[in-house]
């Protein structure tokens, strides 16, 4: 997911106007400062000047340099590096997770948290050591894996929320390519 700012009052647009109490001090922004736009989903979005949200990159189409600067009114504050497209399936980005489990220890990798989305594609490999691999938090849905050895699941395999990574044995080194779903809140 990426961050945006609001941006309706700058130097190309004109300056708007601001709420002032009587006693001549600016206390926030007026009603011309606030706008509302619909989302990819149809579902509109209250944008107030100066405010940050999160969303997929659907609202990147609204900033410069997609537009010119006396027309764009946001700004890409962190760009997650997704792409949007009009095809649901296209709106995914590459994440990388790699790191060490100690004996007995449990490393999980939330995609949903740390993405902003699910994975539609992954690639486990074990480069030491022995893990047991849960599947979108279920017990049920545990199978090992050892050194030397990959999982893969392609897109329309299934969905993973998140992964947990046991060790079983010893330091287990591991690293996870994914692909994650970027989702559009609006």
């Amino acid at each position: 997911m990426s961050v945006f700012k609001v941006v309706l009052d700058n130097q190309y647009m004109g300056k708007l106007d601001s709420y002032v109490i009587s006693s001549g001090l600016r206390s926030g922004a007026s009603y011309q400062r606030t706008m509302f736009v619909a989302g990819p989903n149809g579902t509109y979005r209250e944008l107030v000047d100066g405010s940050t949200f999160t969303d997929c990159n659907y609202w990147k189409r609204y900033a410069y340099p997609q537009l010119p600067h006396d027309q764009a009114f946001i700004e890409v504050v962190t760009d997650d590096g997704s792409i949007y497209s009009t095809e649901p399936g296209e709106n995914t980005f590459p994440a990388v997770y790699a790191s060490t489990v100690a004996s007995g220890a449990t490393a999980s990798i939330d995609f949903t948290a740390s993405g902003g989305g699910y994975a539609s594609f992954a690639q486990i490999t074990i480069n030491s050591g022995t893990a047991n691999v849960a599947l979108n938090g279920l017990a049920a849905a545990t199978f090992p894996l050892g050194a030397g050895n990959t999982q893969i699941f392609n897109n329309g395999d299934m969905v993973l929320s998140s992964l947990s990574l046991t060790s079983t044995d010893s330091t287990v080194n591991y690293q996870v390519i994914s692909s994650i779903e970027s989702v559009c809140y609006t």
